[in-house]
């Protein structure tokens, strides 16, 4: 994954602002923490509080390794030529990261002694270099917009190709099994509890062909509810949660037991239905593959925002069409490679 986070720019446009220090040690009470949304952070320790400022690119990967890079810069270094692309930032020695409207290329480096001296950067050690094209095959045009927090699914199915070089180790994207996804957030604070899914890897238990352009994204809490944007060979149904009544949507990610191999899981689950349509989203992922990501409050205040992630989650997905009392069946497929996410906002005790 690659991600391009930009918090509070015109603050401190000169010098990088973090808020807080993290001391993260992955065990079952911060899974715990994360599910429930826990107000008592006790990795944390008291500090001043400031409001941060700053450009980070996080990269890595969902899994077990929880290996994630974050690399910050100072705001003024950006530059941005919409005609070329979106925005640039470059590191010492490195190339260019850059997002454009069609490719994304950099690379990143953080070291140990980086982490020793900055204990605040919150991630791993390690470096990656990419240089991928991409086309956005399946998006949505609507947009959840509020004044403190948006989203938007740019590329609900985005089909990358070229090559990426994690930790030394190259890695060919082939376009035809990327199944890729690119979406933008934006506003004054993450959405708290969140709740995510997406995937565009279907195939149909009806037909068993592979479901080339079909696409979910779920995604919240909006006010206790969530959006669900659906595109199923060529026909787009969407859910908004400005425009759902609370009856018409539920959702819950609980924890589970699974085999004795598997251990534990987290199950997600979403319903929602209009007058036309009603669609059900299974999605499971064994929490030891699973990594926890953690990323700055832009509202300050040294609050952070700790989500659990995967890249891997499985399920199935069923979509019918009411026909007066009745519910016909038009598609049940099985879901692989579903990025699944949850978290919460912590706030550390003064």
């Amino acid at each position: 994954f690659i991600e391009f986070y930009a918090v509070n720019p015109a603050l401190s446009p000169k010098e990088c602002v973090l808020g807080f220090k993290n001391r993260f040690n992955k065990s079952t009470e911060d899974f715990q923490y994360v599910l429930a949304g826990s107000e008592t952070a006790k990795n944390f320790t008291s500090q001043t509080y400031v409001a941060p400022s700053f450009f980070m690119i996080k990269a890595g990967v969902l899994s077990l390794s929880t290996s994630q890079m974050n690399s910050y810069f100072p705001s003024e270094i950006l530059s941005a030529k919409k005609s070329e692309y979106i925005i640039s930032a470059k590191q010492e020695e490195l190339p260019a990261c850059i997002l454009a409207h069609d490719y994304t290329s950099g690379a990143i480096k953080v070291t140990e002694e980086d982490l020793r001296a900055h204990p605040e950067y919150m991630g791993s050690s390690g470096t990656m270099s990419w240089n991928l094209k991409f086309s956005r095959s399946i998006s949505f045009s609507s947009d959840y917009r509020t004044k403190d927090i948006n989203w938007s699914v740019l590329g609900g199915k985005t089909d990358f190709s070229g090559t990426i070089i994690f930790n030394n180790e190259e890695y060919n994207v082939n376009p035809r099994n990327s199944f890729g996804y690119y979406d933008k957030n934006w506003g004054r604070d993450f959405s708290s509890p969140y709740f995510h899914l997406s995937s565009s890897n279907f195939t149909s238990e009806i037909s068993g062909r592979l479901l080339d352009a079909s696409v979910f994204a779920v995604q919240g809490e909006y006010k206790n509810k969530v959006s669900v944007l659906v595109s199923i060979e060529g026909k787009n149904i969407e859910f908004h949660a400005n425009k759902l009544k609370k009856n018409q949507i539920s959702y819950d990610c609980q924890e589970m037991n699974g085999t004795e191999d598997e251990g534990l899981k987290l199950h997600w689950s979403v319903s929602v239905h209009d007058r036309r349509y009603v669609i059900d989203i299974d999605i499971f992922c064994n929490t030891k593959e699973m990594s926890l990501r953690d990323f700055e409050s832009p509202a300050g205040g040294r609050k952070v925002m700790r989500i659990l992630a995967s890249g891997s989650g499985t399920g199935k997905f069923k979509l019918y069409k009411k026909m007066k009392k009745n519910l016909e069946l038009l598609e049940q497929a099985d879901i692989s490679k579903c990025i699944c996410e949850y978290g919460n906002l912590e706030t550390a005790e003064k």
